[in-house]
């Protein structure tokens, strides 16, 4: 019987907690569990208070009775750099000393700072040709240290740190048919974008945006918790069919600006194999008109993966299994997760008195000679055209540093417009329309209808009337539904006294000022 794997993937907002057993493309999961993560202690995948995260994972350990030695963590940050390389055919063995030995021509970046992990997309040999088709990893050093520290604290031994754009690749490929696909893994934090042509990766990008750009959007213009606007996002129609419909939706537009970017990239060098459709996965497959804002903005038919293939609930009672594509990567990490670690821990010591035979060292010593041997006749010429080559690529980095200034200047721009208009927001007060209110209900109250108290108490008004006939209290509601600067209406119902012959009832709503009409109107509108 299959072992069951602890995987763990920390992001900036939650922490998600999984144990499943695998059992060839099948996984059952037992036990999964999302917690909050501890304010300020996760950076885009830096664990920077170990301690904080460590006793929220203990507390989330020890209320699903999860009594793991070793753990797989899922690695999900934008930080993370990938690299589509081909290289000669080898045994699976020299894939990684092969992939170290070039690291610094796939990667513009100080490459002693990295840690390199690897996964084979295509392997061909054939009398043509022998090549592999290779996705290179490369993560911050530091913060891979940081999961490992982390293991220790919990006291479990790391058996893994994977990255979440490879175990959703291995989730995905039980998942989606053979049909070039855009697969958008629209995370809390980060989206990772992947495309998928006969069941291979083609291209995968990692773009730093994610679902919180809604989720904020709506905690601030409805002023609820995360929680209750996670529920609102997967119960209301609160994302429009267009970005430009509305404010909370539009949050979503530099999300989608790269999605189409990577659409172009992809479609311009890929023409004879068209994307034919675009999945939703992760935790933006829950919210409800996401997939047609995407095939309205991409131009192309878009799906939300809603159930997952071949993942089962061990406890259907305790776990829905709708609920497992919240926890793809986890489930994906137990499938084939890749081994990102710090040099330090790689390798190992021969313990004293062991016979050592040294008759390979020995013939390995030999075809290194013979191989120096061959390598000195080589032509020099080769060399010095390649330096240049690479002299000339520094020079083009370092003439395009000062793009990552203008980047920071724009979105440095961006916030402080952001503060601008959340300042002018504060500055408004819903009560300003209360004697629009007074003309409206003036208008619209019919000459039955008397109100015994009248309430206005920050834009929340609350009403106790009376009036002859049912209707006539029907015909109120009805208005103030129609009217926009009117939202959440909430009545008791009412209660007919026979002896004065009349219908008392109560009622509440909430009013918003033409300022603020344009957001939570709006919004208003999506809920209902």
């Amino acid at each position: 019987m299959a072992s069951k794997t602890l995987t763990i993937e920390i992001g900036n907002e939650f922490i998600k907690v999984c144990e499943a057993q695998v059992n060839k493309n099948n996984v059952m999961v037992h036990h999964a569990i999302s917690v909050q993560t501890p304010q300020d202690t996760v950076e885009d995948g830096f664990v920077k208070d170990i301690t904080q995260v460590s006793e929220a994972i203990g507390r989330a350990l020890t209320q699903e009775q999860i009594t793991a030695k070793e753990v797989t963590f899922v690695l999900n940050s934008s930080r993370v750099a990938t690299k589509e390389v081909i290289i000669p055919y080898v045994k699976m063995d020299k894939v990684q000393e092969l992939i170290n030995a070039n690291a610094s021509e796939y990667f513009p970046v100080n490459i002693d700072d990295y840690v390199l992990s690897y996964t084979i997309l295509e392997a061909k040999r054939t009398k043509e040709e022998q090549k592999m088709r290779v996705l290179v990893y490369a993560a911050p050093e530091r913060m891979v240290e940081s999961y490992f520290n982390l293991a220790n604290l919990l006291g479990m031994r790391v058996k893994a740190v994977d990255y979440a754009g490879n175990s959703t690749l291995q989730l995905i490929k039980i998942q989606i048919d053979e049909r070039p696909t855009l697969v958008v893994q629209l995370g809390m934090d980060t989206t990772i974008v992947s495309v998928m042509n006969n069941n291979v990766l083609q291209l995968q990008r990692t773009i730093p945006y994610g679902e919180s750009l809604l989720l904020n959007s709506v905690m601030e213009s409805r002023n609820v918790k995360a929680n209750v606007a996670m529920e609102l996002l997967a119960s209301a129609q609160i994302v429009k069919n267009s970005l430009e419909e509305d404010e909370t939706t539009n949050s979503l537009k530099y999300l989608i600006s790269n999605v189409n970017r990577v659409i172009e990239y992809y479609s311009s060098r890929n023409t004879e194999a068209p994307l034919q459709k675009i999945v939703i996965i992760g935790e933006g497959a829950d919210v409800l008109g996401m997939d047609v804002l995407f095939s309205n903005e991409t131009s192309l038919p878009a799906e939300r993966l809603t159930l997952l293939k071949n993942v089962e609930s061990y406890n259907r009672i305790k776990l829905s299994t709708s609920l497992l594509k919240q926890y793809m990567a986890n489930v994906g990490a137990a499938l084939n997760p890749i081994h990102l670690q710090p040099k330090k821990s790689i390798g190992g010591k021969v313990e004293k008195g062991a016979n050592v035979n040294i008759v390979p060292y020995v013939a390995t010593m030999a075809v290194m000679l013979a191989a120096s041997v061959v390598l000195a006749v080589i032509p020099l010429t080769r060399y010095t055209v390649k330096n240049n080559e690479k002299k000339d690529m520094e020079k083009g980095i370092k003439n395009l540093s000062s793009v990552n200034e203008i980047y920071s200047e724009y979105y440095n721009a961006e916030d402080k417009l952001a503060d601008l208009k959340a300042f002018y927001l504060s500055t408004c007060n819903n009560t300003e329309w209360v004697y629009n209110l007074f003309e409206f209900l003036e208008k619209d109250m019919p000459k039955n209808m008397l109100f015994d108290t009248l309430a206005v108490d920050s834009g929340n008004v609350a009403i106790s009337g009376a009036t002859i006939y049912e209707y006539e209290l029907a015909g109120v509601l009805n208005s103030l539904e129609q009217e926009t600067h009117i939202s959440n209406i909430v009545t008791s119902g009412y209660k007919r006294n026979k002896d004065r012959g009349t219908v008392t009832f109560d009622l509440s709503f909430s009013i918003v000022s033409d300022d603020l009409a344009e957001v939570e109107t709006t919004n208003g509108e999506e809920a209902n």
